[in-house]
This record gives C-alpha cells, sequence and structure tokens, in this order.
C-alpha cells in the first residue's frame, strides 16, 4: 500500500479479496498517509464486496490526519458500524466541522431521484474555482448521465458512490500550481463488458474488458440504450482532455485512461462493478514576461 489511496493502490486489496472465503481480514491501510476522492470510493466498493463474504474486517489506520479526513468525509457514516477500526472514532465525531467548498463528501446513491442534489454539490463547487456558467453546465450535464449510468447499471445491495474535492497544488504532469477537481463514481453492477453485450452490434468490442471499455468512450455507443447515454463518457473524456486532465474508466479486470491525445489501456485485478474518476485542472495564469527594455 502506497502513501496515497487511489484506486490503483488498492490494486491487491482487489486482488486478494477474490480469495477470501469468510474468515476475518485485516486492511492495512497504515502506510497511507493522503487520501483521493477515487481512493475513498474504491475503498468503499472494496469493503461493499467484502464485508458480505467476510467474518469481519478490521481497518488499521495510523496518526490523526487520515481518520480525520475518512470522518469528515462521513466515510465512517457508511462504515463505522460495519467494519472494525482502530481509530478513535468518538474523538473525530466530536471535531467541530467547517463546510470549505471545495468537497462533495462520500454519498451513497442508489436512484435517479438523488442525483440532481449531488450535481448542484458539484457545480457549487466548480463555481467556487472560478469555473464559468458554461463550463459548469458541459461539466454538470455529463456528470448527470455518468451518475444516472450508476443509478441504473449498478443495481446492487449498495447502489453507487460518489465523492469530489478540489485541490490548489502542483497539476500532475505540468509542474505548475493550479486549480484541479477530481471527481469519482463507483458502482457496483454487472460491469461494462456485460452491459454492452446486450447489444448484439457491438459483440466484437466485447472480447475483453479493454475493448468494452474503449468502445464504451466513443460517441454514440450503448449497450440497452442507456449506457452513456449517447456519449456521456465521450464528452467528458473530450472536455477532462481539453483542460489537461483525463478520464479512467475500470470495469472488470480492465481500466483504460482517456487523455487529449492518447489512450492507455492496463489489465489490472477484477474489480466488481464500473469505476469512473474525471480530472479537471485549471492552471494557474502565469505572470507576463517583463520587457528587457
Amino acid at each position: 500500500m502506497s502513501g496515497m489511496l487511489t484506486l490503483g493502490s488498492l490494486d491487491p486489496a482487489f486482488e486478494a479479496a477474490a480469495r477470501v472465503e469468510g474468515e476475518p481480514v485485516v486492511l492495512d491501510l497504515r502506510p497511507v498517509s493522503f487520501v483521493e476522492p477515487a481512493g475513498i470510493c474504491g475503498l468503499a466498493a472494496l469493503l461493499e464486496f467484502l464485508v458480505p463474504r467476510c467474518e469481519e474486517v478490521d481497518l488499521a489506520l495510523s496518526g490523526r490526519d487520515v481518520p480525520a479526513y475518512l470522518e469528515r468525509m462521513d466515510f465512517f457514516r457508511h462504515f463505522g458500524g460495519r467494519v472494525k477500526t482502530n481509530a478513535d472514532l468518538a474523538s473525530l465525531e466530536e471535531r467541530q466541522r467547517h463546510n470549505p467548498g471545495t468537497l462533495q463528501e462520500l454519498i451513497n446513491f442508489h436512484t435517479e431521484e438523488e442525483i440532481p442534489g449531488i450535481i448542484h454539490r458539484i457545480s457549487e463547487i466548480l463555481e467556487n474555482q472560478g469555473y464559468r456558467v458554461r463550463e459548469r453546465v458541459a461539466i454538470c450535464s455529463v456528470l448527470s448521465e455518468i451518475c444516472a449510468n450508476a443509478a441504473e447499471h449498478g443495481r446492487s445491495s449498495f447502489g453507487a458512490y460518489a465523492a469530489v474535492q478540489a485541490y490548489h497544488h502542483v497539476v500532475s504532469g505540468t509542474g505548475r500550481r493550479g486549480e484541479e477537481v477530481l471527481i469519482a463514481i463507483a458502482d457496483g453492477g454487472p460491469g461494462v463488458r456485460e452491459t454492452l453485450s446486450h447489444n448484439p452490434k457491438y459483440a466484437e468490442h466485447t472480447t475483453t474488458d479493454n475493448d468494452a471499455l474503449r468502445h464504451a468512450m466513443m460517441m454514440g455507443v450503448s449497450g440497452t440504450g442507456e449506457l452513456g447515454r449517447g456519449g456521456g463518457l465521450a464528452l467528458v473524456a473530450q472536455i477532462s482532455g481539453r483542460a489537461g486532465g483525463s478520464l479512467s474508466l475500470r470495469s472488470g479486470t480492465g481500466r483504460v485512461t482517456a487523455y487529449e491525445d492518447r489512450k492507455n489501456s492496463r489489465n489490472v485485478p477484477f474489480f466488481p462493478g464500473t469505476f469512473v474518476r474525471v480530472s479537471l485542472p485549471r492552471l494557474a495564469q502565469e505572470p507576463p514576461e517583463k520587457s528587457s527594455r
């Protein structure tokens, strides 16, 4: 386990989870010092997979910052009564909270009726980061479609999870400071490959999970008439790519990440459902160069 909790850092745990057959499990997160939205959504999906299959799940954490962040993101509201932990939850719950206007706590949703509240909060975060109305409308309309897909195709015991946070840091790959909004959505449904396979038109594109993921990112591709809703994934890939960010889509044993000018595919440990991570960076404006005259 690395110092940053992302979906990828949970790969060994997902690989081991497939072999669990009722015994107690200890999930060791003590090396973690930072958690991003994809990490907290991935952890939620992992626990939803593990808890019904285990006698007991014990979450080992170190320090105070990570437990405090998980509590701030409402993680323990969802899982505090379902897993054991060495964190002092009572003292964390007594802390006074404030709303920094930069995050959407981990939220669990099952129906389309719950989505407008999530999207409204994302729009507020984007507005706080300086995104114009036109940009917010484009981003939020696409994310609404992705959330709707998660609710509809994620018909499982837990439905879907979402988490969002805005950061002011050095944006990955640029070496420059700026704002970056990270959005993560995970569902426990049948996955992209199975959904696409319902449409005979796409049979040749579902040989592997990565084939299905790459095809699902194309405009107008739909398995049952709903997946992507005619291009939601393609649009969000375009929006994030133009901003210098990325869209990562994971399902089954496949993961495809789309940048502005390329797509990267990887085989990964099995993910039970579909996972979407969106990066929306905005670089700080550099001051104009001073004239030498």
